[in-house]
C-alpha cells in the first residue's frame, strides 16, 4: 500500500491525529475522481459527490468540503457523521471502513525501534478496537474519566491531551457518554458507537419554517471528523463526583423540606416528581414568604420556579443566571436532574484558580525583569521563538523565556551557578502549568504544581538579587 518510510510518517494517525480524506488518497485507498454516494432510502434521496485531487469532497452543485461531515451536513441540513454517510460507488465501502483499513495498516507497520512508546500506542489502538467491538455488541466498556485519560499517559485534561483522546476515539467511531470533557474525573463514562450508516440514513431533515425570514440554518461541521472544540469549564465539571442530590416530592409536607434543609445544611432543595420532572425548588426565603402570608403554609405555597441546564453547558454561559438567581439545576446526559450548582460553587472554583494565576503572573514579571536587565531586544530576536516579531520585552512569551534559559550563551550571561538543563526542564513544566491555567483547564491545578510555582519563584529571586 505504501513504503515503510511513509508508514513511519503515518504513525501519528494512531496516536492522536484525526484521519483525513487526503490520508486515504495518500494510502491509495481512494482515488481522485472516485464517486461517493450518500443514500437515504427512507426519504427517497440519493446524493452524489466526487473526490478531488486535493482530498476534498465536491458536491453536484460544485461546493467543496474538506471533511465528509461538512459535505453530508450540506445536503441534509442537519449535523450528520459523514464517515458513515458516504460510500464509494453504489455498493462500495463506507469512508469509515476505509479509515479502519488505513489505521490497521499503520498499526501493523509501526516500527519497533521506538520502544516502549510505539508499543504503548499500538496497545492503545488495539484497546480501542476492542472497545468498538464491545460497543457494537451492545456491551460498551465503562471506566472513569481518570482511567480513560491515563491510557493516553495523562493526569488531567489539558487542551493537547483532550484533542488527542477525541481524535483517537473518533478514528474508531467512538464517543464517551457522558462527554468526558464535561464531567468530573471520577465520573464513569461509556465508550459507545458514535454513529452507524443506519443512523445516518434515518436522520430526517428539519421542517422548513413557514416564515421566509427564518430560513433554516445549516449546522457547523460535525466534530466527528474535525478538530476538537474547546468547551471550557462546564456545569458538570463543578459537581463533585460523589455528590448526592437531596430532593422532596410534590406531595411532601413543608416540614419535611425544612427538615432536609436543616439536617443537610442546604439553602434550597428541588421538588422532583421522579428523576426528570423538576417542579421547582424550596428555599429559606420562599419558606419565609409563604409562612409570612399567614395560614397553614404548605409545600406548594413555598415552591418557586427554577432554571435547569444540561451538564455540558459552559459555566460562562450561565454566570448571569447564577448571579441573579443564585443557583441552577443540572441535568445529566440522560435528562435526569442530578445536581445543583450555586453561586458559592463558582466563587470556590475561581478562588482555586486565583492562586496559580497570580503566581504565574509573578513568574512572568520576574523572568521579564531578569532578561530586560541583561539583554537587548536585538539579542533576543536571534534566540527566541518569536524571532524578529519580538519588538518589546512585554511581548515575550513563556516559550521565549525558555529559549533564553536553554541557550548556553544566554545562560552564561545570566551568570547563575545553577544547572542550565535542570532549570530549563523545570521552566518547561511550569509553562505547561501556565497553559492549563490560561486555557481554563477543567481540572483543578494540584497543590504540588502550586508548590512548584512558589519554589521556582523563590529560587530565581534568591539568585537574581
Amino acid at each position: 500500500m505504501y513504503s515503510d518510510g511513509s508508514s513511519r510518517r503515518r504513525q501519528h494517525l494512531i496516536n492522536g491525529r484525526r484521519v483525513r480524506l487526503s490520508d486515504l488518497l495518500d494510502a491509495q485507498l481512494l482515488d481522485a475522481d472516485d464517486e461517493l454516494i450518500f443514500e437515504r432510502p427512507r426519504l427517497g434521496e440519493v446524493h452524489r459527490a466526487t473526490v478531488t485531487r486535493r482530498g476534498r469532497i465536491r458536491l453536484e452543485d460544485g461546493q467543496e468540503f474538506m471533511s465528509p461531515s461538512g459535505a453530508s451536513d450540506a445536503v441534509t441540513k442537519v449535523a450528520t457523521d459523514g464517515w458513515y454517510a458516504w460510500r464509494v460507488g453504489p455498493s462500495g465501502p463506507f469512508l469509515h471502513d476505509l479509515r479502519r483499513q488505513l489505521l490497521e495498516a499503520v498499526a501493523s507497520k509501526t516500527p519497533e525501534d521506538d520502544e516502549p512508546q510505539s508499543t504503548v500506542v499500538v496497545r492503545r489502538y488495539e484497546g480501542l478496537n476492542a472497545a468498538r467491538e464491545r460497543a457494537e455488541r451492545g456491551d460498551p466498556e465503562e471506566l472513569t474519566v481518570r482511567d480513560l485519560i491515563r491510557r493516553w499517559g495523562g493526569q488531567d485534561r489539558d487542551r493537547e491531551l483532550t484533542a488527542e483522546i477525541e481524535a483517537d476515539l473518533a478514528n474508531h467511531g467512538l464517543s464517551t457518554v457522558p462527554d468526558f470533557r464535561a464531567v468530573g474525573l471520577d465520573t464513569v463514562v461509556r465508550l459507545e458507537v458514535l454513529s452507524t450508516p443506519e443512523d445516518v440514513e434515518n436522520v430526517a431533515a428539519p421542517a422548513v419554517p413557514s416564515a421566509p425570514s427564518l430560513a433554516f440554518h445549516v449546522p457547523a461541521v460535525s466534530p466527528s471528523d474535525e478538530e476538537s472544540e474547546d468547551i471550557g469549564r462546564t456545569l458538570g465539571n463543578l459537581l463533585p463526583d460523589k455528590h448526592r442530590l437531596v430532593s422532596v416530592s410534590p406531595s411532601a409536607s413543608l416540614d419535611e423540606a425544612v427538615t432536609e434543609m436543616l439536617l443537610g445544611d442546604y439553602s434550597q432543595v428541588p421538588v422532583l416528581s421522579g428523576t426528570r420532572d423538576l417542579r421547582g425548588a424550596v428555599t429559606w426565603q420562599s419558606i419565609a414568604i409563604a409562612r409570612q402570608a399567614g395560614g397553614d403554609a404548605t409545600l406548594s405555597d413555598a415552591v418557586i420556579p427554577v432554571r435547569d441546564f444540561p451538564y455540558n453547558t459552559r459555566l460562562l454561559d450561565v454566570l448571569g443566571v447564577l448571579w441573579s438567581e443564585e443557583f441552577v439545576f443540572v441535568r445529566a446526559h440522560d435528562k435526569q436532574v442530578y445536581g445543583i450548582v450555586t453561586a458559592a460553587d463558582v466563587v470556590r472554583v475561581y478562588d482555586d484558580m486565583a492562586t496559580p494565576f497570580f503566581l504565574i503572573g509573578e513568574l512572568d514579571q520576574e523572568l521579564r525583569r531578569l532578561i530586560r536587565n541583561r539583554f537587548e531586544i536585538e539579542d533576543l530576536q536571534r534566540v527566541c521563538v518569536s524571532g524578529e516579531n519580538l519588538t518589546s520585552y512585554d511581548d515575550m512569551t513563556m516559550g521565549d523565556y525558555l529559549s533564553v534559559i536553554r541557550n548556553p550563551d544566554c545562560w552564561a550571561k545570566i551568570g547563575w551557578t545553577l544547572d542550565r538543563k535542570v532549570v530549563g526542564t523545570h521552566l518547561d513544566e511550569l509553562r505547561k502549568i501556565r497553559n492549563k491555567v490560561t486555557h481554563f483547564n477543567p481540572d483543578p491545578i494540584s497543590s504540588a504544581d502550586v508548590d512548584r510555582l512558589r519554589n521556582f519563584l523563590t529560587v530565581i529571586r534568591a539568585f537574581d538579587r
